[in-house]
């Protein structure tokens, strides 16, 4: 089998069978693959697309290219979110304490950022000294501690994903369905939990710019975690305009406290609170959305929430009294602010270009 095969083969838009996916999985982790053959058959992807098949073999043997955790001995349902990636994004800095506050077990695994937008793991790091990089050990104790845990993506977790997401930002390749939907649960797949919430986005600021777009990659991922027997639920959400008021990693830090302390911005508020319900009710704590939801808004107002985020900050080690206080945060010694040349309102922003 040849790579220049495989890559022809896509260019003319021939459809991939799991045999040809699973030697361009393996010799991609092994080294043997140079990146330019790599970046072609990205292209050839991009513009041919995969079937439901393909993309099906994709993820699994991504998902299969490492190693997968061992999540057993964690007690409870463990539950698992990811969002398709926007601007402004910072829900799991609030959900995850706020649904463990809840009572749910979150052993979350998750990203850098990607193209325009911001990754969870490198909002977490402008905290100073909070470690992403923790053993195995020390991320099933937190989780059955206090209830979470944010890691970023180990070396032996769908490496092929790493590989292929690096390539991916530089070679203009990103927002492609299959790519991105493999990219995403073939992470949830090796990260072992129970269950997988998805908030996919849709607008002008996501990968996915249209409502069908976005309603096509959610079906696919659902499609994708029903077939490796995960119960999956996806969420399409706003974001024709940056999510909150604050974009960039120690700003949104700053915003998602603020959430907590329950002022912050009512968009951010409100898909936190129903991405929060659906992660209780996957866990089997609250017995519809509508109970989950009661038990965010009352875990949000009660400051659980807050103080398990600052718990879950102190177990990996950050220092949150370095940060200043929250109420005047240490933004950038430098500013520039833009003055309108008229009063009115404004109507629309341009959420990827602020990305």
């Amino acid at each position: 089998m040849r790579m220049y095969d495989i890559i022809l083969k896509k260019r003319n838009g021939g459809a991939l069978t799991d045999g040809e996916i699973k030697y361009f999985i393996s010799e991609c982790v092994t080294g043997n693959i140079p990146d330019y053959q790599i970046s072609a058959l990205l292209m050839a992807i991009y513009f041919r697309g995969m079937n439901d098949a393909e993309t099906s073999s994709l993820t699994i043997n991504m998902a299969n290219s490492g190693e997968r955790a061992d999540l057993s001995e964690i007690s409870g349902i463990k539950v698992d979110k990811h969002s398709a990636g926007g601007v402004g994004d910072k829900t799991t800095l609030i959900i995850a304490p706020l649904a463990a506050a809840c009572g749910v077990k979150v052993a979350k695994m998750s990203g850098r950022g990607l193209g325009h937008t911001g990754g969870t793991i490198d909002k977490l790091e402008a905290i100073p000294g909070f470690r992403t990089s923790v053993s195995k050990s020390e991320f099933i104790r937190n989780v059955n501690s206090i209830g979470v845990c944010i890691a970023g993506q180990t070396e032996n977790l769908a490496p092929a994903d790493k590989k292929l997401y690096a390539l991916r930002d530089v070679t203009a390749t990103v927002d492609n369905r299959s790519l991105i939907a493999a990219s995403i649960m073939s992470k949830k797949l090796a990260s072992g939990s129970d269950k997988i919430l998805l908030d996919v986005k849709v607008g002008s600021g996501a990968f996915m710019k249209s409502y069908e777009d976005a309603k096509s990659l959610a079906e696919c991922m659902i499609k994708i975690g029903k077939a490796a027997g995960k119960n999956t639920v996806a969420i399409l959400s706003d974001m024709d305009a940056p999510l909150g008021n604050a974009i960039g990693n120690i700003s949104e830090v700053y915003e998602a406290v603020r959430v907590l302390e329950g002022k912050g911005p009512q968009d951010l508020t409100e898909i936190c609170i129903e991405l929060a319900a659906n992660m209780i009710y996957l866990a089997e704590i609250a017995n519809n959305i509508e109970s989950g939801r009661e038990m965010a808004k009352n875990t949000l107002e009660s400051g659980a929430a807050l103080e398990k985020f600052y718990e879950m900050v102190r177990c990996q080690g950050g220092y949150l009294d370095e940060m200043g206080s929250w109420e005047k945060p240490k933004y950038s010694q430098y500013k520039a602010e833009l003055f309108a040349s008229e009063s009115g309102y404004i109507s629309s922003l341009l959420a990827q270009e602020c990305g």
